[in-house]
Parts: structure tokens; sequence; C-alpha cells
């Protein structure tokens, strides 16, 4: 097992003792593991060596290789433990960009990802819909569980 696999585990089971049945899990023929959570964006995944963090459609593949996994690590528990915010760019009835940002307390905001379609109405006026998901757990309550997985 290496070491994105391990984290991948130790995340799991930090949400399953924190979230319980909401908290899907499935493994794919391929090894391919993945959780997620009911009515959420949030997701997970272990594949080929690498530890992809997703919300919705957007997602980042971390690994050692990369040199980046704690940054994985880190990012899935900022997207449990703050608000998120998802801005739709519409243009007549066409949604031609989507962003998700991370909400930090200090009001920044860390931009995870970002879509956008090539071709669209563009000499319409733009509308922009916000939607923002609240929080699915308190940063103080798991500190200590996140601190032992950043530092194994």
């Amino acid at each position: 097992m290496n070491r994105n696999q391990k984290k991948f585990e130790e995340i799991k089971k930090v949400l399953i003792d924190r979230l319980g049945d909401e908290v899907e899990y499935s493994k794919d023929e391929d090894g391919t593991e993945s959780l997620a959570l009911k009515n959420s964006e949030f997701w997970i995944s272990t594949t080929f060596g690498e530890l992809v963090v997703g919300y919705g459609v957007h997602h980042t593949h971390f690994s050692e290789a990369f040199g980046n996994l704690d940054d994985g690590i880190a990012q899935a528990f900022d997207l449990l433990t703050h608000r998120i915010k998802t801005t739709k760019f519409i243009k007549g009835n066409t949604t031609f960009k989507t962003t998700v940002e991370i909400e930090y307390p200090d009001d920044t905001l860390a931009e995870i990802g970002s879509s956008g379609l090539i071709f669209f109405p563009f000499w319409k006026k733009t509308k922009l819909e916000v939607k923002y998901d609240v929080k699915i757990l308190e940063k103080k309550e798991i500190v200590d569980q996140v601190n032992v997985i950043l530092e194994a």
C-alpha cells in the first residue's frame, strides 16, 4: 500500500467516525477507491498513485511524485470545514463559466476549480448566480486528527 492509499484510509476513518452513514464508499475493478458525502458535492479518491480531491466536477490530483500530497490532504479538510462558494456566470439561458472557491474565515477565497464553454452567446448580458454550501465539519473538532494524518 503506497502513501496516498494510507492517507486515503486515514481520511476515510475520520469521515466515517464523524459522519457515519453520510459517507459513501466504493471500489472499482481497477482498484480505484472513492468516498463521497450524501447531500454534498465533496468527493475524494485514490487511484494510480494519486489522491484526487474534488468538489462537483472540479478536482485536483495530488501525489508524492508531484510533491503535494500533504496539500491534497489539507485541501480535502478545507473543503469540509469551510463554506464553499460556487459562482455561475450566465448569458441568456447558458451557464458559460463556473468557479468553485473555498471561503476562509478572513474572507479570502481560494479557487479550487473553474470550467467554461468555448461557444456561448457572448453578446447577451452576464448574470451571476452565487451559491454557498455550508461547512460540513467544525475544524476545531477534527484538527488533532488532521494533524496526525499530516505528520504520519
